[in-house]
């Protein structure tokens, strides 16, 4: 099978850029190496969509706050509205400090609200004990329906259970007009494609031309209530609970660097509790003494700067051995190679996929059909997936490897 695009992936990462692809007229096959999509740090029962709150100067610049706006704009599509529930999140007043905004701030009365703790409750439904933030746009997401119709787009295919193994590339003859493209080994054959996204998490690293990447797991688990609540908007506190939808409220989440493990632990499930219980003991204890739903781990990868690595990946080996023939000097790139087939990543996204991926969808999706991106290029330049690459460069830290 020979499509335009093989994306690696059927998590939000990889569903939101097949969804963008196809937009642009991409035949697209995705490709899952689970049962179902969204197997993994994607396919909690719920998934919170939320800005961080940054100051104004630093709002224009900040990605989590631009690719949330990205987030809502597509999510007005009605294929995607109805798996979105935006209800409001409150961002209460705690332990850690929240940015001071003012009438100054380009978000004040439009994405966000002071509010006093009865305000709060009004909002959230319940009596709370502590005033904070209101933020009227963001909300829940239920991730096996929203994956399901970003996946249903007609010029979409989807294949679980394939594990892909290997990618080979495939030179193309510009004198004949034949472009370079890829074949991908997988545990079900091969298959090709003139361009792969890689959008499979930490298994990014299996693959030769993805296995240097800077990514780190962090585990998580999240515990569920089965009970009816009065909760009408998202708490987020340092944890977060949801409202109750779709028969299940979410609390969560345990946050573990390191961790690559998937047993549940009921020792998380207390840590949760007790996280809520700090800021919000009342609603701690009448949450106690609801019927309990099922846990949830997932393990999500991050960077060690924590923004994503989202875009055109260039083969690493043969920009390292480009730089290494340069001095460092801010800015200078490696020209793009036309006989080189056309590689990109949305990976790294940590526990903010659900907001973040949308903006690298478009990204990519743009840059594959060699449109210029309706995105700001310096936040662009923060995602660039060759960015860690290039620092190292910069520092006087890449050294020619030794032999044998």
């Amino acid at each position: 099978m020979t499509v335009d695009v093989i994306v690696v992936g059927a998590g939000i990462a990889g569903a939101s850029t097949a969804w963008h692809l196809a937009e642009r007229g991409a035949s697209v096959l995705v490709l899952e190496s689970a049962a179902q999509p969204g197997s993994g740090a994607s396919g909690n029962p719920v998934a919170i969509l939320y800005p961080k709150l940054v100051p104004a100067q630093h709002l224009d610049g900040h990605l989590q706050s631009q690719a949330f706006l990205r987030a809502l704009k597509t999510l007005q599509d009605p294929r995607l509205s109805p798996h979105f529930l935006r209800c409001g999140v409150l961002w209460l007043a705690g332990r850690k400090p929240v940015v001071d905004m003012d009438s100054r701030h380009p978000w004040w009365q439009t994405q966000v609200w002071p509010v006093t703790a009865a305000e709060a409750g009004a909002h959230a439904g319940l009596t709370l004990s502590t005033g904070g933030w209101w933020l009227p746009n963001g909300g829940l997401l239920h991730p096996a329906g929203l994956l399901a119709a970003l996946l249903a787009h007609p010029r979409i295919q989807v294949r679980t259970a394939c594990r892909v193994l290997g990618l080979r590339p495939v030179a193309g003859n510009t004198g004949a007009g034949m472009a370079p493209g890829w074949q991908v080994h997988t545990s079900t054959g091969e298959l090709e494609a003139a361009s792969v996204v890689i959008a499979n998490a930490g298994d990014a690293l299996a693959l030769p031309q993805t296995a240097t990447l800077p990514l780190s797991p962090v585990r998580g688990q999240i515990t569920t209530f089965s009970g009816a609540s009065a909760q009408r908007a998202v708490l987020c506190y340092g944890g977060y609970l949801s409202p109750s939808w779709r028969g299940l409220q979410c609390l969560g989440a345990t946050f573990q660097p390191g961790r690559v493990d998937d047993a549940l632990d009921d020792s998380d499930d207390r840590v949760n509790l007790q996280t809520l219980a700090a800021l919000l003991p009342d609603v701690a204890r009448a949450l106690a003494d609801s019927p309990r739903g099922p846990s949830r781990t997932s393990v999500r990868w991050q960077t060690t700067d924590y923004l994503p690595l989202m875009g055109e990946l260039p083969d690493l080996a043969r920009y390292r051995d480009w730089l290494l023939q340069r001095k460092p000097k801010k800015g200078l790139r490696a020209p793009a190679d036309p006989d080189s087939p056309r590689l990109f990543v949305s990976v790294g996204h940590g526990a903010k996929g659900f907001t973040q991926a949308w903006f690298g969808a478009e990204l990519i999706a743009a840059q594959w059909a060699g449109a210029e991106p309706e995105l700001p290029a310096d936040l662009i330049a923060q995602v660039r997936p060759e960015r860690f690459l290039e620092k190292a460069w910069r520092r006087g830290e890449l050294t020619v490897p030794a032999q044998g």
